[in-house]
């Protein structure tokens, strides 16, 4: 039996989905569902039961468990409530790992980039961690108490995942997902204006596609590695890159009638990161030497995806 929490979010759904393709179908999903998105991904996947965070614990058809991929989590970065955040994302997780240290399960766990803060340098030590909100410090907390424990586990460390599935996301949604809608409903694409030597819509993220994202955890379902992974491809692509692929011209007069720059509000402005980039070393030193989609093949395979989805 496989144990999926926040079956029914973006990357919990795409790993249902991909365990299903697999031919899985002994599942649990445990989620919330607060928003239609999430019913509706529900409604497409196939699995044995589904109930609500709160039930897991005392959820008796629970047995032989084989993997749990703890993907549940309030992924708010602007969520200032530090007991709230806490809760759900360290003491929370602390006992799906329990449960998993009981049934001598799998325990593949999403933690996420934001733990490296402003840092450049993202080698998963923790010289280089240095979170901005209480979201990042719940993530890093639970990192750590991984870090001291016996039991084999693996943290994920997720930089800009984007892809099918994130309907639900609302504001938290990847900048692709924002940009493509964006661009598809005004025929316009807003982006920051450049500060601290980037240009306008230079800011660089490491994007990558929410099937690369799933087939990671996929391998470290089936391969005996512990630890804590970098999930990005290693290479930063800029807002203006995303752009020139959603509009398909690099003609630059049709690109300034698209892009539309505005200054980024003050209260953001020391806590933006305007790069990122993952280290891959330590996951491809794992054994994970499969090539990512590009940002070109992602945003052309995404658009047709949201275009398909909305007709």
């Amino acid at each position: 039996m496989i144990l999926v929490t926040g079956g029914a979010g973006f990357i919990g759904y795409n790993i249902v989905r991909r365990l299903n393709l697999m031919g899985h179908q002994n599942i649990v999903i445990s989620d919330e569902l607060n928003f239609k998105a999430a019913e509706i991904n529900l409604k497409k996947l196939k699995f044995i039961d589904y109930i609500k965070p709160k039930d897991v614990f005392s959820y008796e058809n629970l047995q032989d468990l084989s993997v749990i991929f703890h993907q549940g989590a309030c992924s708010d970065t602007m969520e200032y409530d530090k007991q709230k955040m806490m809760e759900k994302n360290y003491e929370y997780s602390k006992k799906i790992f329990e449960l998993a240290k009981l049934q001598n399960a799998r325990f593949v766990y999403a933690s996420s980039a934001s733990v490296y803060g402003l840092s450049q340098d993202s080698k998963e030590i923790s010289s280089n961690e240095s979170p901005l909100n209480v979201y990042a410090e719940s993530k890093l907390a639970f990192d750590n108490f991984i870090r001291n424990e016996d039991y084999p586990a693996v943290g994920l460390r997720y930089f800009n995942v984007y892809g099918p599935g994130e309907e639900n996301k609302g504001k938290m949604a990847s900048m692709p997902y924002k940009m493509i809608n964006q661009y598809l409903a005004d025929k316009e694409i807003s982006l920051f204006k450049g500060f601290n030597g980037y240009a306008d819509g230079g800011q660089k993220r490491d994007f990558i596609s929410v099937e690369d994202v799933v087939s990671i955890n996929m391998f470290f379902m089936e391969n005996n590695i512990s630890g804590i992974f970098n999930v990005g491809t290693g290479v930063a692509r800029s807002f203006n890159d995303i752009a020139l692929n959603i509009i398909g011209s690099n003609n630059k007069n049709e690109f300034s009638k698209v892009i539309k720059y505005f200054d980024m509000p003050e209260f953001l402005k020391d806590k933006y990161q305007n790069f990122t980039q993952a280290n891959i070393n330590s996951l491809r030193a794992s054994g994970y030497n499969y090539d990512f989609f590009t940002l070109e093949e992602g945003v052309k395979n995404y658009l047709r995806y949201v275009m398909t989805s909305s007709s």
